[in-house]
C-alpha cells in the first residue's frame, strides 16, 4: 500500500495509537487523512496539523446509521485503519453484561461494520488496504481484560 497521495480514514483518531496514525499519514504524503472519533470537539489537534488535509468526522463505529452516513461523505478513502477501541477491565466473572457487549460492539462488530462500508469504496477507488487494529491480547487470555481479549480475538 502506497501512503503518498493515499486517502485515509482513521477511527479512534482523537487519541493514543489513533493520534500517531494520522500525523505519520501526513508525515508519509497522505493526500487526505479523515480523522474520526465519536466527539469530533477532542479532534481539534489533529486538524491543526494540517487543515488542509485533515478531516475532522463524528463517529460511532457501533452506530449503522453513522458508519453509512459517514461513508457517504467519505467516498474517495482507498486505506481505512480500524483503529476504535474498547477497553474494559476486570475478569470474565467481574464484569458486567454491558461492558463486555461494549467492548464485543466497539472491538469486534464495529471494525467488521466499517470493513463492510469501506471495502466497495476502496474497491472503487482502484483498490488499498484496511489495517485492523488489534494486541497481542488477541492471542493470549489476560485475566484482567476478559471482555477485551474476547473481543479482539474475536475479530
Amino acid at each position: 500500500m502506497q501512503i503518498k497521495n493515499s486517502v485515509a480514514l482513521v477511527t479512534g483518531a482523537n487519541r493514543g495509537v489513533g493520534r500517531h496514525y494520522v500525523a505519520q499519514l501526513l508525515e508519509k504524503g497522505a493526500a487526505k487523512v479523515y480523522a474520526a472519533a465519536r466527539n469530533v470537539d477532542t479532534l481539534a489537534k489533529m486538524v491543526a496539523l494540517d487543515p488542509q488535509r485533515v478531516v475532522p468526522l463524528t463517529l460511532d463505529v457501533t452506530n449503522s446509521a453513522i458508519i453509512e452516513a459517514v461513508a457517504s461523505k467519505a467516498e474517495d478513502v482507498t486505506l481505512l485503519i480500524n483503529n476504535a477501541g474498547s477497553l474494559t477491565f476486570g475478569g470474565a466473572l467481574d464484569v458486567t453484561e454491558a461492558k463486555l457487549a461494549k467492548d464485543m460492539a466497539v472491538n469486534n462488530d464495529g471494525l467488521r461494520d466499517m470493513t463492510r462500508a469501506f471495502t466497495p469504496i476502496i474497491e472503487a477507488n482502484g483498490g488499498g488496504a484496511v489495517v485492523n487494529m488489534l494486541t497481542l491480547l488477541s492471542f493470549v487470555s489476560a485475566p484482567g481484560f476478559a471482555g477485551y481479549n474476547a473481543s479482539k480475538a474475536a475479530a
